[in-house]
């Protein structure tokens, strides 16, 4: 026996003695309960398995669709593995992200779906948030922070319940603060 079929055959083995501890112990069910049971061939879930596909169910529901593109006028100034990050934050408050993706400048365009599965803290979700922000951006450090030279694109706020909106990578940053650097720094604003 495979071992792709290890499973398979251990949970024929399950049915069979739960099948057999049934016979022998001459549990028998009530005609009426019986005719209650719902006949079905579908595998009994556990709670934590129906908790995760409700979940899944609950974040594609109110999932927000992102197009990403870039600029014509910018492609000379990414590279194919270059990291895109797209993710959306509050339109006011803290800036951390709800929800994000990572992706390659290679996969551009692409449509992805920011929903609560993609958030950095379980206390903020996007479902929650009246009003976000989505950023696209184009690092070359591989890291979420803007940084001069990064690429990016940034949507108007978007209303909670918005279901798809598109975004351009469209302009240069410059002026950001240096990793590492105080705010306030000699030649960083």
């Amino acid at each position: 026996m495979t071992i792709s079929r290890f499973p398979r055959a251990a949970r024929y083995l399950g049915m069979i003695a739960v099948i057999a501890g049934i016979g022998i112990s001459g549990c028998q069910r009530a005609p009426e309960a019986t005719a209650a049971a719902p006949m079905t061939n579908a595998p009994a879930m556990h709670a934590p398995e129906a908790t995760a596909i409700k979940d899944s169910a609950a974040a594609a529901a109110t999932a927000l669709r992102v197009t990403v593109s870039l600029s014509p006028a910018l492609a000379g100034k990414a590279a194919p593995d270059d990291v895109v990050f797209i993710f959306a934050r509050p339109a006011t408050g803290p800036r951390m992200p709800l929800a994000i993706v990572r992706k390659q400048v290679r996969d551009l365009p692409v449509t992805v779906a920011l929903d609560d599965s993609q958030g950095m803290s379980p206390q903020m979700k996007l479902s929650t948030a009246p009003e976000v922000v989505v950023v696209a951006r184009v690092t070359k450090s591989g890291m979420a922070d803007a940084r001069d030279g990064d690429l990016e694109g940034v949507s108007a706020p978007v209303a909670s319940g918005t279901r798809a909106i598109s975004i351009s990578i469209d302009k240069v940053l410059s002026g950001q603060k240096a990793p590492g650097m105080p705010q306030g720094h000699p030649g960083h604003p």
